[in-house]
């Protein structure tokens, strides 16, 4: 019963990170693009949202950078309940909880470094990451066997990414 709970607790840690990377994958990122009068470039969607209903991109764009901020916060609120739960039914223990959550942390900012590597720094970054992940799943009495292939990229929900190099440098 009790690999169970840590099981779950463990799918929840993994479903953070791939929504945390599936919304830096789906919202993009504005390229400034260096030409002699600066104009930004806008994703395609914020483009066609603006001619079509006459309005100003930046307004587009600041909305969506809100939705983004709401949803994960009320992701990280789902998270806190589901790690509360599982405390509260004994599944796992409050050391644990702080373990996972600093993990968390450690994983966000794992995340954004990414973003500033190439596509070969990447996975050798992601391969380390998978090594220290079971290492400190061993440490704390979680077992992660059973969440990550022998895949790291596809471990991370990156291998999409990997393959089109969508938000590595080249």
């Amino acid at each position: 019963m009790k690999i169970k709970s840590i099981k779950i607790a463990l799918i929840l840690i993994t479903s953070l990170v791939l929504l945390s990377i599936g919304g830096v994958a789906c919202v993009g990122e504005i390229n400034a693009q260096a030409s002699e009068e600066a104009e930004i470039e806008y994703p395609l969607l914020v483009e066609r949202f603006a001619e079509r209903f006459d309005l100003d991109p930046d307004e587009i764009m600041d909305f969506l950078d809100e939705l983004k901020e709401e949803r994960i916060a009320d992701a990280e609120e789902r998270f806190e309940e589901r790690l509360d739960e599982l405390v509260k039914d004994e599944k796992i223990t409050g050391d644990q909880k702080e373990a996972i959550l600093d993990k968390k942390e450690e994983l966000k900012t794992f995340k954004e470094d990414l973003e500033n590597m190439t596509v070969s720094e990447a996975r050798e970054a992601i391969k380390d990451m998978h090594k220290e992940l079971k290492d400190w799943a061993e440490e704390n009495g979680l077992d992660l066997r059973n969440f990550f292939p022998k895949d790291e990229a596809h471990a991370f929900g990156l291998k999409s990414f990997i393959k089109h190099g969508s938000f590595f440098k080249k």
